[in-house]
């Protein structure tokens, strides 16, 4: 299925260096994804902030983005998807729009390439991704796929894969 953007391209860019910057269009630009919700999207933040602090790194959110297909979620996420270097997935739970987008995920080989995805190591998740989506041809454990036990090991799991030199 090829998605066409038609002028939400010009208008994106626009909105990301408005937000952003011209300078950032030169980073490796890594979208954050997993749940919103109050209560897991503080973890999101962390991962964000890790991201952000090694240089050449910009990581974000779809939310950061207002103007961008707000008719479409969907045509939102391809356009973001296409334009990051990187996705990263945090799976908590499998209840929420995150679910449709790691769909989405598994569906384009493009976006599968280029995501590492991080769950919650008991989390009451579908067996549709336990027996089916985490697994190999799309993921890999330990190389795109990582298992974490508290927000510590999340934590060290994203400064290892994508640390070279933190900011001091």
């Amino acid at each position: 299925m090829q998605v066409i953007h038609e002028h939400a391209w010009e208008d994106f860019l626009e909105e990301f260096t408005n937000i952003f910057s011209v300078y950032d269009l030169t980073k490796n630009k890594i979208f954050i994804c997993g749940s919103y919700d109050e209560e897991t999207f503080a973890t999101l933040q962390e991962i964000q902030k890790i991201v952000n602090d090694i240089e050449n790194n910009l990581g974000f959110f779809e939310k950061e983005f207002r103007r961008t297909h707000l008719e479409n979620l969907i045509l939102k996420f391809d356009l973001i998807a296409k334009f990051s270097n990187e996705i990263i997935m945090v799976i908590e739970h499998d209840k929420g729009g995150h679910m449709i987008e790691m769909g989405i995920i598994l569906s384009f080989k493009e976006f599968s390439e280029k995501t590492k995805v991080f769950v919650l190591r008991d989390a009451e998740i579908t067996d549709v991704l336990k027996r089916g989506g985490l697994l190999t041809p799309f993921f890999k454990e330990e190389e795109s796929l990582f298992y974490f036990e508290n927000i510590e090991i999340l934590r060290s799991n994203v400064k290892r894969l994508y640390s070279s030199s933190i900011k001091e």
